[in-house]
């Protein structure tokens, strides 16, 4: 018994001498399985170990000493050694780097997130910018630059809205036309005004001043036109402002038709108003952010659904609220689903799918050669399903690989 744990000994040490880093391996492996089962803990302790590791390493290699106003901005820190003022977004020296400024270090302190001052320059975020601006009456309200000339927008911020590329050295372009001394944003849908103009978008817009209102998401007005709110500027309409009246947050309405102002569809800016004619809009009704109901109409997403009767009319609980029904019809999006059975349809966990008596359904459209009374979630988080046969990643048969 002796020899036989002996010569047993032998040969796992030689192993271990032989392969060790092999060895190593497999006695971490098999020491964080024997804490993990002990501690029942769900996360690795190993795991839990090097991010812990990975933290004190960083905040040793860390070169700040802390941030010089947090409250006002988080992107610029003391150094170290408190001689030098750096720029670093967010704080993340270790991906997003840091870079010096040319500072004061006693009399800086940051103006906004992006901005900061001392007493000799300006600066966006490390760049000295006073050739841009006059220096001695520069200030910053949220994003936005001011001094007594002008209202200032940092060209990155141009760029998200223009989708333009901005060649040029400066950091700041002048919002023209805009009063420095009167201009102000709006909270919602990228208007602002100073005294005498309305902004959208930081463009002067040609509208009545006095009566010009935001309406909702996709239309404004003033007196004389309501307009189509598109990403970067208005468009007019011949929608009559006299009559106009806003339905809600997406639909809007003038004495002979109901609209809805669609800007892109599947990514590409396509600006198009839908208009529906109405009899009354008294009776009108809101189903969930996506269906609007009208007379004897249903529309969804901006679509008329055909043949929809509005007065048994019901979405089907689920969260994205795409499949409806009424008395004879089983709709999918805008789209009756041909050959669905009103009594019998019934949605599955994952709203992708759905069954009736007829057959199983996968975005609305009919799926033919799958077994239902074995169809179901294959886990938890209903992302694939499967019957006796297959296995179906949103309808279509997933392929084992060879």
């Amino acid at each position: 018994m002796l020899v036989r744990f002996y010569k047993t000994y032998n040969y796992d040490m030689q192993f271990i001498n032989n392969h060790p880093f092999i060895s190593g391996f497999l006695i971490v492996i098999l020491f964080n399985f024997l804490v993990k089962k002990i501690t029942k803990s769900k996360q690795s302790p190993i795991k839990i170990l090097l991010m812990s590791l990975v933290y004190v390493i960083a905040q040793a290699c860390n070169p700040f000493s802390g941030a010089v106003n947090k409250q006002i901005s988080n992107n610029y820190y003391y150094t170290k050694s408190g001689k030098e003022i750096r720029y670093s977004p967010n704080g993340n020296w270790l991906e997003l780097g840091n870079s010096k400024l040319a500072a004061d270090v006693q009399t800086f302190t940051p103006l906004a997130r992006e901005f900061g001052k001392d007493k000799d320059h300006i600066f966006y975020k490390s760049t000295i910018i006073d050739t841009e601006v006059d220096v001695s009456s520069f200030r910053v309200i949220n994003t936005l630059g001011f001094d007594k000339n002008h209202v200032y927008i940092p060209i990155i911020q141009m760029s998200y809205i223009t989708n333009d590329a901005i060649t040029t050295d400066k950091k700041l372009v002048i919002l023209e036309g805009a009063d420095p001394k009167t201009y102000t944003e709006l909270k919602d849908w990228g208007f602002g005004k100073d005294s005498k103009n309305w902004f959208y978008e930081y463009r002067l817009i040609d509208v009545d001043y006095n009566s010009f209102t935001p309406i909702n998401r996709f239309f404004c007005k003033d007196n004389n036109n309501v307009y189509l709110r598109k990403r970067s500027n208005l468009l007019s309409s011949h929608i009559d402002a006299k009559t106009f009246v806003a339905l809600n947050d997406r639909y809007v309405a003038d004495a002979k038709y109901i609209y809805d102002f669609i800007p892109w569809t599947d990514g590409k800016e396509t600006n198009t108003l839908n208009m529906f004619a109405y009899k009354s809009l008294e009776n009108i009704e809101y189903l969930y952010k996506e269906y609007l109901l009208f007379d004897n109409s249903v529309i969804y997403d901006g679509v008329l659904i055909k043949e929809a009767d509005r007065k048994s009319f019901k979405v089907l609980d689920s969260d994205k609220k795409e499949y409806s029904k009424d008395k004879e019809h089983v709709f999918y999006l805008s789209n009756i689903i041909v050959g669905a059975d009103v009594n019998t349809f019934e949605l599955y966990e994952s709203e992708v799918y759905a069954k009736d008596k007829n057959g199983l359904y996968c975005y609305g459209i009919k799926m033919e050669g799958v077994d239902l009374e074995t169809f179901g979630p294959v886990t938890t988080d209903n992302f694939e399903y499967k019957d006796k046969n297959h296995t179906y990643i949103f309808g279509k048969i997933k392929e084992v690989k060879q």
